[in-house]
């Protein structure tokens, strides 16, 4: 197959949509060599195996992984890190002829990587960290228009830039101007670095009923080995604020082993906030310019993407 030139793939969507057999169909097809580039901030840490939904060993063997198992679930990682890490992997890969698969559901991860982030000295880290999460938390509260408002205010030049009032870039406007205190119209070819490379996003889409039910049985089929997991990992002295901890499934979790919740309560709290998350991911997804969304069945979605990466097609 003749891939497209410097172009990279991207699957993204909710967890447990199946994005992780679709990358292994895609990566596995005749005439194809590809790597993938993990884009989930937890499988980063060894350890964390079956809360992250860790692709298997025999899974890892099969197809060339980046990005599964490089820290101790006691460091600290972030977007801007794994976005810098990750364009000089593809680059190579690229060079090489091997098509990059980016493979998550952290959508912080995936934007930075695919749309450019802002190359910035680490102490600024916390502060544009914060930013986002107050940005991030106005949009859902106010909604895209309310915040086009507020960066009228502070930086209307970003404004005329972003017309379609597009909700990513607006946020990362005023991610920046409350970080920085400066404009971003007037900083963003100093600070942001943008990727060479060209990507096509996918979205698995299911039916919601659908979704949740996928949701709802993994859950159930994850906690006794979540439980015996975590219980390993606190006893070789992890603190149970820990970064990687914080997330769905292991506070859930971490409640039930601190007796602070009944274990049934547990799996169905574990249950909601995994569907919370789902939405969550949903919502980025379709906000992507070009996103394009999959049904059907794993060989379905298989050839439709091998089309849409075939520069011949």
């Amino acid at each position: 197959m003749h891939l497209k030139h410097n172009t990279v793939l991207a699957i993204t969507g909710p967890t447990a949509s199946g994005k992780t057999a679709l990358s292994l169909a895609i990566a596995s097809e005749p005439g194809i060599e590809a790597e993938i580039i993990s884009a989930d901030s937890r499988q980063i840490y060894r350890g964390l195996d079956i809360g992250t939904a860790k692709p298997s060993k025999v899974e890892l063997s099969a197809i060339p992984h980046h990005f599964i198992d490089i820290l101790e679930p006691d460091e600290s990682y972030n977007a801007g890190k794994f976005a810098k890490d990750a364009q000089d992997i593809i680059t190579s890969l690229l060079q090489r002829n091997i098509l990059p698969i980016i493979v998550g559901g952290s959508g912080l991860y995936v934007q930075a990587l695919c749309e450019g982030f802002f190359d910035m000295p680490a102490e600024m880290e916390q502060s544009f960290m914060d930013a986002r999460e107050a940005v991030q938390q106005a949009y859902q509260d106010m909604g895209k228009d309310a915040l086009f408002e507020e960066l009228r205010l502070v930086d209307p030049q970003s404004c005329r830039d972003y017309p379609d009032k597009n909700p990513r870039r607006v946020m990362r406007a005023l991610e920046f101007h409350k970080a920085t205190d400066k404009r971003f119209s007037e900083e963003k070819s100093a600070m942001m670095k943008h990727p060479s490379f060209n990507t096509i996003y996918i979205m698995i889409d299911h039916e919601r009923s659908e979704l949740y039910a996928r949701i709802n049985k993994r859950c159930e089929e994850m906690w006794e080995g979540m439980v015996n997991e975590t219980r390993t990992l606190l006893q070789k002295g992890l603190s149970q604020s820990a970064q990687s901890l914080a997330t769905v499934g292991y506070a859930q979790v971490i409640a039930f082993i601190n007796g602070d919740i009944d274990e049934n309560i547990a799996i169905e709290e574990m249950k909601q906030a995994t569907r919370h998350y789902a939405k969550r991911q949903i919502t980025w997804s379709k906000r992507v310019d070009g996103m394009i969304l999959l049904q059907g069945d794993n060989a379905e979605m298989t050839q439709k993407t091998l089309q849409l990466i075939n520069a011949d097609a």
